[in-house]
């Protein structure tokens, strides 16, 4: 039997991650199995096991395919010498907007995050991970804020720890919401202004005390 190449691979590779998030979405993570996945990748169990090691790691590398498409812009905002870090979050978060409704998979993969009903190792590890996730965008967030202030685009006497909480708070909140319940709001259409509401709220609010 030939070898397969270099390109022949990445394209299994890609079609069983695309078969895994569809699988998942229709039975849970819990309740799929490798060959269910590989039934729906047209592929052999043996195929899947060469890739990856096991679901969760198929799983976390789903999730790190979503991460690097948005850690360039994030990377942006904390950099020291940007001149525009709030103009950067910005345009992290309205992507990742845009994202979430015109990409099949990330809506996918943000519902199993949020479904309750769903419960095994592999979803309390991808649970587990998206709070430590959570906590090192805080500390970015906190890095962007303070450039801001650097720079003039925030009050000098922000709370940058209260305001970084609440730009957390804001975002996940919004993606939550609008993953488990679309017709709540149009996330894309009005993200920008969401986004503005929420930098209004730091020109004016959580001023340091002391």
């Amino acid at each position: 039997m030939a070898r397969k190449t270099k390109q022949e691979a990445q394209e299994t590779r890609s079609s069983i991650m695309d078969a895994a998030v569809r699988v998942f979405a229709v039975k849970g993570v819990a309740r799929t199995s490798l060959d269910d996945i590989a039934r729906e990748a047209g592929v052999t169990r043996g195929a899947i096991y060469w890739h990856f090691a096991n679901k969760a790691d198929l799983l976390n590398i789903l999730w790190d395919q979503i991460l690097l498409l948005y850690a360039p812009m994030a990377q942006a905002s904390e950099a020291q010498n940007e001149p525009d870090p709030l103009g950067k979050m910005k345009s992290l978060y309205l992507a990742l907007f845009n994202g979430l409704v015109e990409d099949q998979h990330q809506q996918q993969l943000f519902r199993l995050l949020f479904d309750d009903s769903s419960h095994s190792r592999e979803t309390e590890a991808m649970r587990l991970r998206h709070i430590q996730m959570r906590r090192e965008r805080l500390h970015g967030i906190q890095i962007a804020l303070n450039n801001a202030k650097e720079k003039g685009q925030l009050p000098p006497n922000l709370d940058v720890r209260l305001g970084a909480i609440s730009v957390l708070v804001f975002i996940h909140g919004l993606i939550a919401n609008w993953t488990t319940t679309p017709d709540m709001f149009d996330i894309k259409k009005e993200g920008e202004r969401f986004i503005e509401g929420i930098f209004q709220m730091l020109r004016t609010g959580f001023q340091e005390r002391g």
